[in-house]
């Protein structure tokens, strides 16, 4: 049966698209055995899989027996809302205020996704009030005005009432997920030099977030009751941060960062790895994440770890005083 990427003949597999999870039954010299992974690409000769532990196998269509898509997991079919109140929860603003099914979220301006309202579902009101009522929320503590906005996943009404009075639109963002098995298979972190706190130092907060007041960072980043810091040590100075939440069986990983002279030694997928660890280790099976969608560097850290994008949002914020 040919696949729809118009020349693959892979057996038992119909409509496969490159990004589908795929178990396959592969002949060899061995005998059969199974591999199951991510299809990458195809050709009329062979396929592409990348394994669940990060390595890339090529396959002759040939010795393919039989194969199927496998269907996505709860990390693929989370739906918006629920994914993103999962997220407001795992990276929790000191101040938090329902407007309705909305929210409103303060955090002394440290991060968007802490000082933003976050407008799902019904605000209670009609919309028109619900934005001057946010407005007037944020102003009265001294914040611009700003929604987080998952992109074709409001109200279109707000959305257009929001470019005619033009609040200004960010960058897209993505959230991205992963189911944690796999994660944690992946090849090449070394978690050895990786120290796990329970609250953070000083020095991990003037890595992650070096411009903000150290006891505001320490609110936000601290407030959660299951937590863990990850950081990398050199000579006494942190040189690698992360961060994760667990809330029922998802993990959100937050906070990585490493210090410029000590890029590209694998130390920001070490520590990411090591804090998921310590959330499977309570209970996390599922994983989340945000990155800015031009951020090409931590999108390549995160996709090689397994995550891939589930939506985009962006932030949009007041031009107009309130």
């Amino acid at each position: 049966m040919r696949s729809s990427l118009g020349a693959c003949p892979v057996p038992s597999i119909a409509r496969v698209r490159p990004g589908d999870l795929v178990s396959l039954r592969v002949r060899d010299a061995a005998g059969p055995r199974d591999v199951v992974g991510e299809l990458v690409a195809a050709t009329p000769t062979t396929v592409s899989v990348r394994r669940r532990d990060g390595s890339l196998e090529q396959i002759a269509v040939d010795d393919v027996e039989a194969g199927r898509v496998v269907p996505p997991g709860p990390e693929r079919t989370i739906s918006v809302t629920e994914l993103q109140r999962i997220a407001a929860t795992g990276w929790r603003a000191p101040t938090i205020e329902p407007l309705g099914e909305w929210l409103l979220r303060a955090a002394d301006d440290i991060t968007g996704r802490a000082n933003s309202a976050l407008p799902l579902g019904d605000p209670g009101m009609p919309l028109g009030e619900a934005i001057h009522a946010v407005r007037r929320w944020y102003a009265d503590r001294g914040l611009p005005p700003r929604f987080q906005t998952p992109i074709g996943h409001i109200d279109p009404d707000l959305e257009a009432r929001l470019d005619a009075a033009s609040w200004a639109a960010g960058p897209p963002v993505h959230l991205m997920t992963a189911a944690l098995g796999p994660v944690l298979r992946r090849r090449g972190a070394d978690e050895s030099q990786v120290e796990l706190d329970e609250a953070p130092d000083d020095a991990w907060l003037e890595l992650w977030r070096a411009s903000a007041e150290k006891e505001a960072a320490r609110r936000l980043a601290t407030n959660h009751e299951r937590a863990i810091f990850a950081s990398v040590r050199d000579a006494g100075e942190v040189v690698a941060t992360a961060r994760a939440s667990v809330d029922g069986r998802w993990a959100g990983l937050f906070c990585v960062a490493v210090a410029p002279s000590s890029r590209r030694h694998g130390l920001g997928r070490a520590v990411s790895i090591a804090a998921l660890r310590w959330a499977v280790s309570v209970g996390a099976r599922f994983s989340y994440l945000q990155t800015e969608a031009g951020n090409e560097p931590a999108i390549s850290l995160y996709s090689g770890l397994g995550y891939r994008a589930h939506h985009d949002y962006r932030y949009r914020t007041a031009t107009i005083p309130s």
